[in-house]
C-alpha cells in the first residue's frame, strides 16, 4: 500500500492510499481502477481487506479520507468538524480531486466506484458537473432521497449551533443519530451496532484513534444540508449513457434493510440518465458492509456484476416516510401516530425520556412525521419546534448522562473497588480523575513526598494524577489494539492504567469514566489474594468464580487441581474457564495466563 498527501481547496492535506496490483499481473495501464469511499465514523485505513480483495481480482485500489475524517485533518477541519458555512463544498471538491487523480488515463468503462454513506452523497454531487465520471458506480446503503429526514437532521443540527458551539464536539447528536438508526435492532450494546452484528469489528472501531469521533454540530449541518443537496441535481443535469449502478444494502440496514426506500431512489437514478439500475440485500450485513469484506465477500459481488455475470433482482414495496413513522409510533407510542402533541406534551416527553430513551425517538419520528405532511411548509415550523423544545431536551439528555454515570461508578465502588485495597483512581477519557480512594490519595503521597496534598485538595491529586500519565508507557508485550498501558515514576513500575468493558459505554460520553487507573501501596508488598480477584473481575469483565479459577489456571494449576482446590467438579471449572476464555479474547490456558500476566495483576501482583 503506498500513501501520499494531495492538497486541497484551502491548502487542506488529503491522503490518498493506493494499493496495486502484485507486478506479475501485468501493468498498471492493463489495469481497471476502483475508487473506495469511507463513511461517517470510519476512514480509508480501515478498507484494507476490501482494497485488497479487488487486487486480487485485478484492480488497482485507491481510497481517500475526505477532510475531517482520517488523516485528512488539521486546525481547521478537526476529526469529525467540517466548517459550517462552506464544509459541505470542500468535501465535494475533495471528493473530485481523489477520482482525478485515481483515474487519470484509465478509459472510462475501466472506471469502478464503490462508496458508501457520506462519500455516496459525494458521489452524486461530483456527477453533477462530472457525467462521464465512472462506468460502473455502487452506492452502498446510500441515505435515501427523504427529504423529512434530511430537513429534520438539517434543522436539529443547525438548532444546535444556534444554541451552543458549532465546532464542540455533540455528544448529544452522535447519540440520537445512532439511536434513531439502531431503533429497530432487537439487541444494541453500542451506537455503532449499526454498522455491524460483529462484535469484534465495532470494537476495533471504536478503539480506532481516527474512527468513531464525536462529530460537532457543524459536521452534521453540513451532512444533512449535503443530503438534501445530493438528491437535487440541476433540470438538465444527467450522467452519461451507458453508466450502470448498484445499489447494495444490508438485510439488517438501518435505512434500506426493507427496500421501501428504494423505488424513489431508483426513479432518480433513472431520472438522471443511469442504465442500467439493480439493487441488492446482502442477508445479515448493516451498513458497514464495506468492512465485512471476509465475511460477505463484497469485491466477488461486485465484480460479478461489473461483468454482468450478476444480475440482481430485488422486489421492493414502496413505503413513505409518513407512513413508516405512523407504523413506528403505532407500534411504540402509547398515543399512536394521530395524536398532535403540543409543546407541554413534548416537554414531558422529553423529561420522561432521562429513564426511558425511547422517548427520544418517538419525538423524532413525530417530527419526521409531520414535517412530511406538511411540505413546503415543513422546514420554518421544524426550526420554531426544535428552537423552543431544545433547551429541555439537551437539559433532560445531560440528567440521563448523568444517572448512567452515577450508576456505573456506584457499582464499581460498591463491587469492587473498595475490596481492593490498592490505590485505585477512575479517569475520562482524557485522563481527568473522576474518582479516587483513600489508598490511591495515600500511594501518590509516597511517590510524591515534596509534594504531599492533602485528601480534600482535588485540585493537586488531580495535577499529580496528570504527572503520572505522564510517565505512561503501552506494553509491547500486549495485543493489538490493547488500551493496557504501564505507569512508570522514577524510572521504576509503580501502576496500571486500562480500560474494562464496564465503562465502554460511559467512556463515550464527555466526562465520562472510561479507564481505572491503580497504583501499588508500596514497592514490596504484592496483592492479597482478594484484591488479586478483584482485580481480574474489574479488569476483563469476569464473575467472581471465572476470575478466581483464571488466577489459578495463571498460577500454574490444571483444570482438575483447580477443581480440587475449589471443592467443585471440573466439568463446573471447564465452564467457567471457556466463559473467561470469550471475555478476555484467549482460546488456551497459556494465552490466558499471558494476558493475566501481562496486565495489571501481573505488574501489581
Amino acid at each position: 500500500m503506498h500513501a501520499e498527501f494531495l492538497v486541497g481547496m484551502d491548502n487542506q492535506p488529503l491522503l490518498l492510499r493506493k494499493w496495486t496490483v502484485d507486478s506479475g499481473s501485468g501493468s498498471a495501464q492493463n489495469h481497471g481502477a476502483v475508487f473506495l469511499g469511507h463513511s461517517q465514523p470510519t476512514h480509508s485505513g480501515m478498507l484494507s481487506d476490501l482494497a485488497r480483495a479487488f487486487n486480487a481480482l485485478g484492480w488497482n485500489a485507491y481510497s481517500g479520507d475526505v477532510r475531517g475524517h482520517g488523516n485528512s485533518t488539521d486546525h481547521r477541519n478537526w476529526l469529525g468538524h467540517l466548517d459550517y458555512e462552506n464544509g459541505w463544498q470542500r468535501a465535494v471538491s475533495d471528493m473530485r480531486l481523489f477520482y482525478e487523480k485515481c483515474f487519470t488515463g484509465i478509459p472510462w468503462e475501466h472506471r469502478l466506484i464503490v462508496v458508501p454513506n457520506i462519500t455516496a452523497l459525494l458521489t452524486l454531487e461530483v456527477l453533477k458537473t462530472w457525467p462521464d465520471l465512472a462506468h460502473h458506480i455502487v452506492l452502498i446503503s446510500p441515505p435515501p432521497n427523504q427529504r423529512a429526514i434530511a430537513m429534520f437532521g438539517k434543522t436539529f443540527s443547525q438548532t444546535r449551533c444556534k444554541l451552543g458551539s458549532s465546532d464542540t464536539p455533540d455528544e448529544q447528536s452522535l447519540h440520537h443519530l445512532y439511536a434513531f438508526l439502531g431503533s429497530h435492532l432487537k439487541e444494541r450494546r453500542h451506537p455503532a451496532d449499526v454498522m455491524s452484528a460483529d462484535r469484534t469489528l465495532i470494537d476495533a472501531v471504536i478503539s480506532d484513534p481516527l474512527g468513531w469521533p464525536t462529530p460537532t454540530p457543524a459536521y452534521w449541518y453540513n451532512i444533512f444540508s449535503g443530503m438534501l443537496s445530493a438528491w437535487k441535481w440541476p433540470k438538465n443535469a444527467s450522467v452519461v449513457p451507458g453508466t450502470r449502478c448498484l445499489v447494495l444494502f444490508g438485510g439488517e440496514d438501518a435505512m434500506l434493510r426493507d427496500g421501501g426506500f428504494l423505488p424513489p431512489v431508483e426513479r432518480f437514478l433513472e431520472r438522471v440518465g443511469f442504465d442500467d439500475i439493480a439493487s441488492a440485500r446482502v442477508e445479515g450485513a448493516r451498513s458497514a458492509l464495506f468492512l465485512e469484506e471476509k465475511r460477505f465477500g463484497i469485491a466477488e459481488r461486485i465484480a460479478r456484476w461489473v461483468g454482468e455475470e450478476w444480475h440482481p433482482e430485488e422486489g421492493h414495496d414502496e413505503i413513505g416516510v409518513a407512513e413508516l413513522t405512523s407504523k413506528l409510533l403505532e407500534m411504540t407510542s402509547s398515543l399512536g401516530a394521530s395524536a398532535e402533541l403540543g409543546p407541554g406534551e413534548l416537554v414531558e416527553l422529553c423529561y420522561n425520556a432521562i429513564d426511558n430513551e425511547s422517548l427520544w425517538n418517538e419525538i423524532i419520528y413525530r417530527m419526521i412525521y409531520e414535517a412530511e405532511r406538511s411540505g413546503e411548509l415543513a422546514e420554518a415550523e421544524l426550526d420554531r419546534r426544535i428552537l423552543s423544545l431544545m433547551p429541555h431536551w439537551e437539559r433532560s439528555f445531560n440528567l440521563n448522562r448523568q444517572v448512567m454515570m452515577n450508576a456505573t461508578l456506584g457499582v464499581l465502588l460498591q463491587s469492587v473497588i473498595e475490596r481492593l485495597h490498592i490505590g485505585v483512581a477512575i479517569l475520562d477519557s482524557e485522563g481527568e480523575l473522576l474518582h479516587s480512594n483513600r489508598t490511591y490519595f495515600e500511594a501518590l503521597a509516597r511517590l510524591f513526598p515534596h509534594r504531599t496534598p492533602t485528601a480534600s485538595d482535588e485540585r493537586i491529586v488531580s495535577q499529580l494524577t496528570r504527572d503520572l500519565l505522564s510517565g505512561e508507557l503501552t506494553d509491547p508485550t500486549n495485543r493489538k489494539g490493547s488500551t493496557e498501558t504501564l505507569i512508570v515514576h522514577d524510572d521504576v513500575p509503580v501502576g496500571f492504567r486500562f480500560h474494562p468493558d464496564a465503562l465502554k459505554q460511559t467512556s463515550l460520553q464527555r466526562q465520562g469514566p472510561a479507564s481505572v487507573l491503580v497504583l501499588r501501596t508500596s514497592l514490596e508488598q504484592g496483592l492479597e489474594a482478594d484484591a488479586r480477584i478483584a482485580l481480574v473481575e474489574l479488569a476483563y469483565g469476569l464473575t467472581g468464580k471465572e476470575a478466581e479459577i483464571a488466577l489459578l489456571i495463571a498460577g500454574g494449576k490444571t483444570p482438575e487441581e483447580a477443581a480440587e482446590t475449589m471443592g467443585i467438579l471440573v466439568s463446573t471449572v471447564r465452564g467457567h474457564l471457556k466463559k473467561a476464555y470469550s471475555k478476555m479474547n484467549v482460546h488456551t490456558q497459556s494465552e490466558l495466563t499471558s494476558r493475566i500476566l501481562s496486565g495489571p495483576v501481573g505488574w501489581l501482583g
